[in-house]
C-alpha cells in the first residue's frame, strides 16, 4: 500500500492535545450524601477540581484517538496499484467484424460484447467520460467523451457489424486521436480474437483486451469463381471449408438467378477443405450463388451446427468470354505463343517488330525486342533489349535465386514459383514498379504503371529458364493478361474492400443498391465504393450512357478468415480476472484509493462516541446508583 499525500499523516499530531486535555481535565470527585442542605449557600466558591492528574484514558478517549488516526490516514490518501478499467477518459474499441455475428447458443458475440461494455458504463463515476469506436471495415466514432450513461447505451445500441474484417489499425489510430493531454486515458478492445501481428505496432499503450465467444463449429463457402468457357457455359470453382474440430457432412447447392442447377453431397474432415470444379450454363450478367448447409448428425447424435450464417453463401456474376486482341512481338517463342493462345477469348497476332499501327490491339507482348520509350498500350515485357524510360539496368546477374513471392498479388494467384530456375537476368531498377517476385540479386517479376499504363516486366529470357516447363507458366500468363486488361468489375469482391466502378461518358451519377436496399449515390469524379455487405450490389447509371453499355453488377463475399470461429483469442474469464488483478502485460495502471472507506470509519467512530456519552454511559450510571437508606430515592 502507498500514500498519495503522506503529509496528511501530520493530522495525527492532534492526538497530543487530546492527551494533554485528558491530563488537565478538571475532575470533581463524586460523593454520595444524605442531603444537599450543607451546599445551599452557593455564594462561596468551592472547587474540588484536581488540575494535574495521572493519565487515565477511558473509552471516549480511545474512540476519539482512533478517529483522529483514521482521519489522518484518510488525508494521506492510501492506495494500491491496480489495473485501471476506467480512467478520466475511457475509450472502448468494439470489434464489429463478420465473425462477431456468430451465434453463441442464443446471443451473438456482438451481444456479449454489448453486455461487457454496458457493465463498464454502469461503473462510470463523477467526472469520468467514455468514447466508443466501432472497428469495422472502416472505423468510426459512435460517441465521443460522454458522461451520460443513457447516451452511451444509445450509441452502443446503434453498433452494427459489417460483413468484412475489422480494420484495427484504423480503429487504434482513431482512438489515439480521441486522447486528450492531461487526462488519465484507458483504452479497451472488445473482440473475439487476439490482435493480429500487423496491428500490434499501432496498439495504444496499456490496451486492455477483452475476448468474447467460445470455439464454435462453422461451414463456409470460402471461394467462388466462374470463368466463361464459351457456348453459354462457365467453369465454376467452389471451395468449402469446415472450421470445426469435428468432421461434418454438408450439402452444396449452386443456383443461377434463384433456380437450383447443381447439388452435391460433401464430407469434410476436421478443419478440412473440399474443392469442387463444376460446369454450369448461364447467360451474361446472371447471378450465381453457391450455398452450403450442414446435413446429418454429429457423433453425439445432435444435428450438425453452423454458428455463422453470413458465409454460408457466396456470389458471382456470370459473364461472356472477354475478347482480347494480343499483339506478340518476338523473334519466335513457341512457349509464349502457346500460353497466350490457350487463354480463353484471346485473338493472337504476331509481328517481328512493333507495328506503327496498333488500332484494334488491346494488349502488347514484347519478347526480346527493343521497348518504346513509353508504353501506349498495356504491355508485357519479357527480356526487352532496351528498356522504357523510368527503368534502368545495373548489368546482368547470373543464377539469380528466387526467394520472395508477394502472396497477395493477383499475378501470383494459384502460381507456385518455388521450382523456377533462371540462368541470367538483368538487375533492374524500376521505382515506379512493384516487385512481385525476386531475390537478393534483384526482382524477377515486376508490375505497376508507367505513365499511367499498366505493365508487367520479366527481366530474363524465358529460354534461359525452366519457367515455361512449370505448371505455373500458363496460369501466370493468364493472370498477367487479366491484370493488364483490368479485371471486370463483376469479379467477386471481398467484403470490406473499396472497388472503383466504371463511369462512362455521358453518365452524371451512379446509384448503387446494396443487399440491404439502402441506395448509395456516387459522383462520377470519384466512383469508389466501400462494399461491406455480402451479396449482390447493383448499379444504375443516371444521365446518357453510351448505347449498349450496361451498368455493372458487383458480387461481394466474406473474407475467408472471418469464418474461423476457433481462431486464437485470450480466454474470456482468464482475461477478465487477469485485468482485474493487474496481471495483463502492458495493462494500464490505476489507483484504488481507500479515502471514502476511511472517512466512513471516522464518522462511525464519532457516532459511536456520541452514543456512548449520551446514551450508554448515563444508562449504566443509573443502573449502578445506590439506593439510599430507608428506601428513599
Amino acid at each position: 500500500m502507498n500514500l498519495a499525500l503522506p503529509l496528511g499523516l501530520a493530522a495525527a499530531a492532534l492526538a497530543v492535545p487530546l492527551t494533554i486535555w485528558y491530563v488537565l481535565k478538571s475532575r470533581r470527585p463524586r460523593q454520595v450524601v444524605a442531603s444537599t442542605y450543607l451546599w445551599r449557600q452557593t455564594d462561596h466558591s468551592v472547587s474540588a477540581a484536581i488540575p494535574w492528574q495521572r493519565f487515565r484514558p477511558d473509552l471516549t478517549f480511545w474512540l476519539i484517538l482512533l478517529a483522529i488516526l483514521i482521519g489522518a490516514l484518510a488525508l494521506a490518501r492510501p492506495y494500491v496499484t491496480v489495473s485501471a478499467q476506467l480512467g478520466d477518459h475511457t475509450i472502448i474499441i468494439i470489434d464489429a467484424s463478420a465473425s462477431m455475428l456468430a451465434d453463441e447458443e442464443g446471443p451473438t458475440r456482438l451481444e456479449l460484447a454489448r453486455r461487457e461494455i454496458t457493465g463498464l458504463v454502469d461503473k462510470l463515476g463523477p467526472g469520468q467520460e467514455m468514447s466508443f469506436v466501432e472497428a469495422s471495415s472502416r472505423a468510426r466514432v459512435l460517441i465521443s467523451s460522454s458522461s451520460d450513461p443513457a447516451a452511451l447505451k444509445d450509441a452502443l445500441a446503434s453498433l452494427r457489424p459489417t460483413h468484412g474484417p475489422a480494420d484495427l489499425v484504423d480503429a487504434f489510430t482513431l482512438a489515439a486521436a480521441l486522447e486528450r493531454p492531461g487526462q488519465s486515458t484507458v483504452v479497451h478492445l472488445v473482440t473475439d480474437r487476439v490482435v493480429p501481428p500487423g496491428a500490434e505496432p499501432a496498439m495504444p499503450e496499456g490496451l486492455i483486451v477483452t475476448a468474447v465467444g467460445q470455439d464454435r463449429p462453422n461451414l463456409a463457402v470460402t471461394r467462388l469463381q466462374a470463368v466463361p468457357v464459351g457456348a453459354g457455359s462457365s467453369q465454376v470453382f467452389v471451395q468449402v471449408r469446415n472450421f470445426g474440430p469435428l468432421g461434418a457432412k454438408a450439402r452444396l447447392t449452386l443456383s443461377i438467378d434463384g433456380e437450383d442447377v447443381v447439388e452435391r453431397a460433401l464430407e469434410l474432415g476436421p478443419r478440412g477443405t473440399v474443392d469442387e470444379v463444376l460446369t454450369v450454363r448461364g447467360g451474361d450478367g446472371e447471378v450465381l450463388v453457391a450455398r452450403v448447409e450442414p446435413s446429418g448428425q454429429d457423433v453425439a447424435g445432435n444435428d450438425l451446427a453452423d454458428a455463422l450464417t453470413v458465409d454460408d453463401a457466396a456470389f458471382a456474376v456470370l459473364s461472356a468470354p472477354r475478347e482480347l486482341t494480343v499483339m506478340l512481338v518476338s523473334p519466335g517463342n513457341v512457349f509464349l505463343g502457346a500460353a497466350l493462345s490457350a487463354v480463353p477469348g484471346v485473338e493472337l497476332q504476331s509481328s517481328p517488330v512493333v507495328p506503327n499501327d496498333l488500332v484494334g490491339v488491346d494488349l502488347l507482348v514484347l519478347d526480346r525486342v527493343p521497348a518504346p520509350d513509353a508504353p501506349t498500350l498495356p504491355t508485357l515485357y519479357i527480356a526487352p533489349t532496351s528498356l522504357p524510360a523510368g527503368i534502368t539496368s545495373a548489368g546482368e546477374v547470373e543464377l539469380p535465386a528466387l526467394t520472395f513471392q508477394s502472396p497477395g498479388h493477383e499475378l501470383l494467384a494459384d502460381v507456385d514459383l518455388s521450382d523456377v530456375a533462371v540462368a541470367a537476368a538483368e538487375d533492374i531498377d524500376a521505382p515506379a514498379l512493384t516487385t512481385v517476385a525476386g531475390g537478393t540479386a534483384g526482382p524477377l517479376i515486376l508490375a505497376g504503371r508507367l505513365d499511367g499504363t499498366p505493365v508487367v516486366l520479366l527481366p530474363f529470357d524465358l529460354l534461359q529458364s525452366n519457367l515455361p516447363l512449370q505448371p505455373a507458366w500458363p496460369v501466370l500468363v493468364a493472370n498477367s493478361l487479366n491484370w493488364l486488361a483490368g479485371p471486370p468489375v463483376t469479379l467477386p469482391a471481398t467484403a470490406g474492400q473499396t472497388v472503383t466502378l466504371p463511369a462512362p461518358a455521358g453518365v452524371t451519377s451512379l446509384v448503387v443498391s446494396p443487399p440491404s436496399g439502402d441506395e448509395v449515390r456516387l459522383d462520377v469524379a470519384r466512383p469508389r465504393l466501400l462494399v461491406d455487405q455480402v451479396g449482390v450490389w447493383r448499379v444504375l447509371y443516371e444521365g446518357s450512357p453510351p448505347a449498349g453499355v450496361e451498368p455493372p453488377v458487383v458480387a461481394v463475399n466474406t473474407a475467408p478468415d472471418e469464418g474461423d470461429l476457433a481462431a486464437a483469442r485470450p480466454d474470456f474469464v482468464e482475461a477478465r480476472d487477469a485485468a482485474e488483478a493487474g496481471q495483463v502485460a502492458g495493462a494500464a495502471e490505476g489507483r484504488r484509493v481507500f479515502g471514502r472507506e476511511l472517512v466512513a470509519g471516522v464518522l462511525a467512530l464519532v457516532a459511536l462516541e456520541w452514543l456512548w456519552v449520551h446514551g450508554v454511559r448515563p444508562w449504566l450510571r443509573r443502573r449502578r446508583r445506590p439506593v439510599p437508606v430507608g428506601g428513599a430515592a
